[in-house]
């Protein structure tokens, strides 16, 4: 017979190991980080608003849900994520930042507001639905974002943005930041007070806008794309690529290839170049 001692401790041993391994490979989040994954409709909303700096890394997949992880940067931004209060409501999901305006709502919407929070930095990745919407309001943080099928809007102070393969209509804003887009296929509405821009669409397909007080704006479209500009600028004022050969001049603008979608410019001579997207290509990742 065995000897009842022995098997207690095995069985003991046994739950020890399995919680080890468990906790092993489920890499549970330390105490001051918040992370869960949760139900998210397609065509949910999704809105990050008032981060201060840090890391905002946005990325998607084909299913209705949610993943977000909220870090602090350092110990002394701990309170960001380690006081917070979460809680799930039939209206949504919630996380209250101890009644320091933070919340996050979902199915129809997740939005996270740490305002309150004394300016704490935190690294946040957000693995949202490919079609649903994203908004961004942010102080100067390093947003990277990709993959999305829906709206886009950023606006950052002077932040710096990345935006990769978006197939809805994007809009940014930055007061003094740098913005980097590419594999844009649908319209761009761009608001660059004194920082840099750079658009490669593979497809303009939606009227857009773009405006600066004194920073640059660079833009890269197919060669044989089909666009119009509409400017006070002349040809000593704005560079377009002679790969684009020469506008016709129409109601709306100067089109190019036969003309095609809008791209309103609002900016000083000389801070405005638009070249054919193998040049932005063969230039390497920017």
């Amino acid at each position: 017979m065995s000897d009842p001692t022995a098997l207690w401790n095995a069985a003991i041993g046994l739950v020890l190991s399995l919680g080890v391994a468990t906790g092993a490979a489920g890499q549970p989040a330390p105490p001051d980080t918040v992370e869960d994954t949760v139900r998210l409709a397609p065509e949910g909303a999704v809105d990050l608003s008032d981060t201060h700096e840090g890391t905002i890394t946005v990325t998607t997949w084909e299913r209705d849900r949610l993943a977000y992880r909220i870090a602090p940067v350092s110990a002394k931004d701990s309170m960001v994520a380690s006081n917070a209060i979460v809680r799930r409501t039939d209206q949504g999901f919630l996380i209250d930042q101890d009644g320091a305006s933070w919340s996050l709502r979902i199915p129809g919407l997740l939005r996270i507001s740490p305002s309150a929070g004394g300016n704490l930095a935190a690294h946040y990745h957000v693995t949202m639905p490919e079609t649903a919407t994203l908004e961004i309001k942010d102080y100067t943080s390093t947003i990277d974002v990709s993959g999305v099928e829906g709206d886009v809007e950023i606006d950052t102070h002077a932040g710096t943005v990345a935006v990769d393969s978006v197939d809805g209509m994007l809009d940014l804003g930055a007061h003094s930041g740098r913005i980097t887009a590419t594999g844009i296929r649908g319209g761009i509405a761009l608001d660059v007070f004194s920082g840099d821009a750079s658009v490669a669409f593979e497809t303009l397909s939606a009227p857009s806008t773009a405006e600066t007080h004194s920073g640059t704006l660079r833009f890269f479209l197919p060669a044989e794309a089909g666009f119009t500009l509409q400017t006070d600028l002349d040809s000593t004022g704005l560079v377009v690529d002679e790969a684009f050969g020469p506008p016709s001049t129409n109601d709306e603008g100067r089109a190019f290839n036969g003309g095609g979608p809008t791209l309103a410019l609002d900016a000083p001579p000389g801070a405005v170049t638009v070249r054919p997207l193998e040049a932005h290509e063969a230039a390497g990742p920017h």
